[in-house]
C-alpha cells in the first residue's frame, strides 16, 4: 500500500510477515521502533471490527499493558470460579450446566402458566352466553403472552362447540385481543377479523385476520372492558340465522 501523504526518501523500508512461500502482509513503513516482535513481549488482541468497506480494523495491546489484561481476566476467572464454586478450567462447564438448568426452569414455567390458564379457562366456560344457539364468551383473562392468549382462545372454541369466542389480556401494558369463530359460525356470517377490527378501534388499537381466528393491538388497556363488552351486540348484529 502506498500512501501518497507520506514523505518518504530514496530508500523506503518494507516490513513482510510471513515467508516467501507465504506471506501474510508486506507493507511500506518508516519505522517500527523495534528490530523486533521479542522486543514487545505479549501481545493480545481486545477487538476487531468493520470500519469501511473490505477494510477491517485490529485493536491490540501490548508488553506490560498486555501483562496486566491478562492478570486482570484471571482475576475475573477466578471470582467467577469462586462463585460457581469449581475450579477455574471448570468455569466453561459449570456456565453450561446454568445455562441448561434455566432453559429447563423455563420450560416448566411456561408450563405451569399454561396450566394456570387451563383452570381459569374452565371457571370462564361459565360466562358464556346464547345468541340465537350459538355460545358467544367475551372476557378479559391474565396471561404474559400472546400465543398463551391464542391457545386459551382455540381451548374455548373445542370446548364450547357452535362459538364465538373473543379473549383481551394486558401483554406488557398494551391490550390484546383475539377473536375466533368455529366454521359453522362462519357460515352464518360471522367473521372474526371484521369483528376484532372494529372491538380494536375502542382500545385505540387496530387488527384482522382470517374468518375464524384474528388478533388486534391496542393503546389504551383500560378501556379493554368495554372493547370486549361490544362483542355481544355485534355478534347478535351479524348473526344471521341457523334455520
Amino acid at each position: 500500500l502506498a500512501f501518497f501523504t507520506e514523505k518518504y526518501g530514496d530508500k523506503v523500508r518494507v516490513v513482510t510477515i510471513g515467508d516467501q512461500e507465504r506471506v501474510e502482509s508486506m507493507e511500506l513503513c518508516g519505522g517500527t521502533h523495534v528490530e523486533s516482535t521479542a522486543e514487545i513481549g505479549s501481545i493480545r488482541l481486545v477487538n476487531e471490527g468493520s470500519v469501511a468497506a473490505g477494510v477491517r480494523r485490529i485493536e491490540a495491546v501490548s508488553g506490560r499493558v498486555a501483562e496486566e489484561l491478562v492478570e486482570q481476566r484471571l482475576d475475573t476467572l477466578d471470582r467467577a470460579a469462586e462463585a460457581l464454586r469449581v475450579k477455574p478450567e471448570e468455569v466453561d462447564k459449570a456456565v453450561a450446566q446454568l445455562q441448561e438448568q434455566q432453559r429447563r426452569l423455563q420450560r416448566e414455567v411456561a408450563q405451569l402458566r399454561e396450566k394456570l390458564a387451563r383452570l381459569e379457562a374452565e371457571n370462564l366456560v361459565n360466562q358464556a352466553v346464547t345468541v340465537q344457539d350459538v355460545a358467544v364468551l367475551a372476557a378479559q383473562v391474565d396471561v404474559e403472552d400472546v400465543e398463551t392468549l391464542r391457545r386459551m382462545t382455540d381451548w374455548f372454541r373445542d370446548k364450547l362447540g357452535s362459538s364465538v369466542v373473543v379473549l383481551g389480556a394486558v401483554v406488557k401494558g398494551k391490550p390484546m385481543l383475539v377473536a375466533a369463530a368455529t366454521p359453522d359460525v362462519v357460515r352464518r356470517g360471522i367473521h372474526a377479523g371484521n369483528l376484532v377490527r372494529e372491538i380494536a378501534q375502542i382500545v385505540g388499537g387496530r387488527g384482522g385476520g382470517r374468518p375464524n381466528m384474528a388478533q388486534a393491538g391496542g393503546q389504551d388497556p383500560e378501556k379493554l372492558p368495554e372493547a370486549l363488552a361490544a362483542v355481544v351486540p355485534w355478534v347478535e348484529e351479524h348473526l344471521k340465522s341457523g334455520e
